[in-house]
């Protein structure tokens, strides 16, 4: 059963009606065409005696045509002789050959008589074109002053290699659209009768096409006409696509031309059963995209189908859908709640639309969300009313100025701004004044950040930023992202991160750049702490080099290094000084803690741990313990993108020897609440050899266990074991306390060189190992380099930089490609050595001896284990 659909009004004078359907625009016959096709086939019928009577005349063609002549209403025959008027007379219009025979012999008879025609033929069969031995095609025409009988050919049906249809004239697309209205208008007892008259008129794939065309009810003749295409000659792909009936026919159907005709009549035909061609059709690649596309959306929002909504979503950076979109929202309230809400800011820009569309539609009709809400629907709703607030900053007072570029931000659709009290709002009047300072970036928004509660002017800011998204992220209010730098807070930071990982591979790159100026200007140690993830993962490697430079502008502006900027820039995530946080659920109280890799976990009052916070139930405090297990959830989700990088960074310190001040020492690692739970479970060791732990109380003892205080002027690093004379008791200490390491620095494998090793130039027990390909070329984008001295790819080798600036350089063969990833040749290293500068040969080399050990360590341990996986 067809499910109906609305066509528009203005439609429905160009779409092709069917019986049962939609009515359309009824044509009037006319007289006066029907009075001049008659005398037309009066002057023919000589011509059509002649024909009839050839001897390659068809026999049932030519007895039809004799019975036509001879005064019988025969369709075959009435055919026949109106394509020999149009042929052979000048200046016939074949178009008036269906008034006359609707006119004199009925509905029916002139649809059996168009079918008919519709594969008439006239003359002889073309033959084959040929060329002669040079390649040249020749045509030959003829001439008679005074033709012979019979010169004409005869009368036939149509074959696929006909050049023109004699039918096309009569039976073309004007011809049956008209005598399908005709029909489609037609009383059902008349209608039926010309459907089991039809019946007997299909024999061959052209009279099919045109049957099923002209009574589209008639669904297993448009089966037919599906299934053999070749009778697509007088009528075309057009009408076979307005002869669709059932949600079957859809499957079959791949391109459809788009304009109101067609369009209307697959709603008429198909009703929602039409939706899969509609929305396949909004993305084809058509020339005059713009001009079809409102067409397609336009029959989309017709149907009353979710699927509307991703089929919108795919295509929001488009002219057009945004709107449409928003409309179809509007017309379907439930739909897109049902839909949209679990797509709801999600991480991706799906979910940015989404989410700003969700929530206009909510502040709209809050009484959608069925109590109780889900979670994405609850944080999109509207939140208690409270007064308005006075005594305002003066760049909020008075009359907003008009400005274009903040129309599409109406405040009526955005949450309330509190005051620092959180018990007054922003007037609307002084929130279009904010939005206003917002789109020109102007400096007096901190006035605003100081009189305003910070998170409800974050949650103001991000929902500015999907509202944006939902009305297709229009470049000219670029503002709406920026802004998020202006007022935006930590929350801000996690949303929109995962977001800028994303943006490049939708070719949204600069919108990911200009993102990374929002976290530069939010600035907070989360924010730093995101950009730094952001230079060392992502699949993107010109996002990775614009974070890069970020970095580095913000430690220059800082006069410090990235790396120093890096060690400022972990958050303390409201940890006590004791590294501790308390979920406070009113009567119930837990202890979060950390695992060895910075994974939070929960101790119950009993010593239980738990992976997760508990859900708040009903005898916890209503406020206290939602907004404690809100608080664990944020730092569980934070820990993911922070504890990883800092045990990484804190191994490559090791194995690069850095080293750090004693203050900095403590005050960046020791006394910080979140690295403290790092410090206590590595050796750490001074510049002058002394290597001791920090215990659980901070202070600082060696492997024997006495106390042990820095010099105020050592260096402080991590220990690499190579660095270890006593590194056997430091591992049974460590065991014996079950302290377990972020990663492996006790038990890591160490290579030392031996005495002759350090004094060689070459290191022989490394030369002839092979490497995978994809293990050397990862290696060149990772703790080694293969760059010449202009910064340019080298790929004949791979390069280790120790702290005094000397090279660890593995020679490889074939060597590697910039382009190539993945697969390629295995590498052969063909020699290892050491210098001021690597190259594909030995340079200006010196002794291994001269390479610090921890770098000549890492470097034969990188290399002996790729060779062995």
């Amino acid at each position: 059963m067809v499910k109906r659909v609305n066509i528009p009004v203005e439609w429905r004078e160009h779409f092709h009606p069917r019986h049962g359907g939609i009515p359309g625009p009824r044509p009037v016959l006319d007289e006066d065409a029907a009075r001049r096709a008659r005398d037309w086939a009066r002057v023919a019928r000589p011509i059509a005696e002649e024909m009839l009577e050839h001897e390659r005349t068809v026999p049932e063609l030519g007895k039809a045509v004799r019975a036509w002549l001879d005064g019988e209403p025969d369709p075959a025959g009435a055919a026949a002789a109106a394509a020999v008027a149009v042929k052979y007379l000048e200046d016939v219009d074949g178009a008036a050959f269906l008034d006359a025979w609707v006119l004199d012999h009925g509905l029916a008879f002139a649809a059996c008589a168009v079918t008919e025609v519709s594969s008439i033929e006239l003359g002889p069969v073309p033959r084959p074109m040929t060329s002669d031995s040079g390649g040249v095609v020749w045509l030959v025409s003829y001439a008679h002053d005074d033709p012979p009988r019979g010169w004409r050919g005869e009368i036939r049906r149509a074959i696929c290699d006909d050049h023109v249809a004699a039918g096309r004239w009569i039976a073309g697309d004007t011809v049956v659209k008209r005598l399908r209205t005709l029909l489609a208008a037609a009383p059902d007892a008349e209608y039926r009768d010309a459907v089991a008259r039809l019946a007997a008129h299909r024999g061959d794939a052209w009279r099919r096409c045109t049957a099923s065309y002209l009574v589209p009810t008639e669904r297993a003749w448009t089966d037919e006409s599906l299934d053999d295409p070749s009778g697509l000659s007088v009528l075309d792909h057009e009408h076979v696509l307005c002869s669709l009936s059932r949600a079957a026919h859809v499957n079959r159907i791949g391109w459809i031309p788009v304009t109101p005709a067609v369009i209307g009549t697959l709603l008429d035909g198909l009703g929602s059963d039409a939706f899969p061609l509609l929305g396949r059709a909004l993305g084809y690649p058509y020339d005059d995209a713009d001009e079809t596309r409102p067409i397609v959306v336009r029959a989309l929002l017709e149907i009353a189908d979710e699927e509307i909504f991703p089929v919108l979503l795919d295509h929001m950076g488009e002219k057009g859908v945004p709107a449409a979109l928003q409309e179809a929202a509007e017309r379907y309230p439930e739909l897109a709640l049902r839909v949209l809400a679990p797509l709801a800011d999600n991480g991706t820009t799906r979910g940015l639309q989404a989410a700003g569309l969700l929530r206009g539609l909510l502040y709209t009709e809050p009484g959608l969300a069925e109590a109780p809400p889900s979670g994405a629907v609850e944080a999109l709703l509207p939140r208690p009313a409270v007064p308005d607030g006075g005594d305002l900053p003066g760049v909020l007072a008075g009359k907003p100025a008009h400005s274009a570029k903040v129309d599409w931000a109406d405040p009526a659709l955005l949450p309330r701004i509190l005051t620092r009290g959180r018990d007054r709002a922003l007037p609307v009047n002084a929130t279009r004044c904010l939005l206003n300072l917002l789109a020109k970036k102007a400096p007096d928004v901190m006035a605003v950040r100081e009189f305003c509660d910070r998170h409800s002017l974050a949650e103001f800011s991000w929902a500015l930023f999907q509202r944006w998204y939902a009305v297709g992220a229009p470049t000219r209010h670029n503002w709406a992202l920026a802004q998020l730098g202006l007022i935006g807070d930590d929350t801000t930071v996690r949303r929109l991160s995962p977001l800028i990982k994303i943006w490049p591979g939708e070719g949204a790159g600069s919108r990911a750049a200009a993102a990374l100026d929002v976290l530069a200007q939010i600035g907070s140690d989360v924010a730093l702490t995101h950009l730094f993830e952001l230079t060392r993962r992502g699949r993107y490697k010109g996002l990775k080099a614009k974070a890069t430079r970020k970095i580095d502008e913000i430690a220059a502006a800082r006069g410090i290094t990235p790396d120093a900027l890096a060690d400022r820039a972990v958050p303390d995530f409201g940890l006590d000084a004791q590294g501790a946080l308390v979920l406070d659920y009113g009567p119930r109280r837990f202890t979060v803690t950390f695992d060895r890799q910075l994974v939070p976990l929960v101790v119950e009052p009993n010593g239980k741990v738990r992976k997760s916070a508990p859900k708040p139930g009903p005898k916890d405090d209503p406020a206290l313990a939602p907004a404690a297990h809100a608080l664990f959830t944020g730092l569980k989700k934070d820990l993911r993108t922070i504890a990883d990088q800092e045990i990484k960074r804190l191994e490559k310190a090791m194995t690069t020897r850095r080293s750090w001040t004693p203050d900095d020492f403590r005050t960046l690692f020791v006394a910080h609440p979140l690295m403290g739970h790092i410090v206590r479970r590595l050796v750490w060791i001074t510049d002058g050899g002394t290597a001791f732990r920090v215990a659980e109380d901070r202070t600082c003892a060696d492997v024997d266990g006495a106390p042990f205080t820095p010099a105020p002027d050592a260096r402080i690093g991590i220990a690499h074991p190579i660095l270890l004379d006593d590194l056997d008791a430091w591992a049974e200490l460590f065991a014996g306390y079950e302290i377990l390491q972020p990663f492996a620095q006790l038990g890591r494998p160490v290579y030392r060189l031996t005495a002759d090793e350090r004094a060689a130039h070459r290191l022989a027990r490394v030369e002839g190992l092979v490497l995978s390909y994809g293990k050397a070329k990862g290696h060149s984008q990772g703790r080694w380099e293969s760059v010449d001295a202009a910064g340019e790819f080298a790929g004949g080798w791979l390069a280790r930089r120790d702290p005094a600036g000397l090279y660890v350089v593995a020679g490889l063969s074939p060597g590697l490609s910039y382009y190539m990833y993945g697969e390629g040749e295995d590498q052969k290293i063909n020699v290892l050595w050491a210098g001021p500068a690597p190259a594909h040969a030995p340079k200006d080399s010196v002794p291994l001896g001269e390479i610090d050990p921890v770098t000549m360590s890492e470097a034969v341990h990188d290399l002996v284990h790729s060779a062995s996986t």
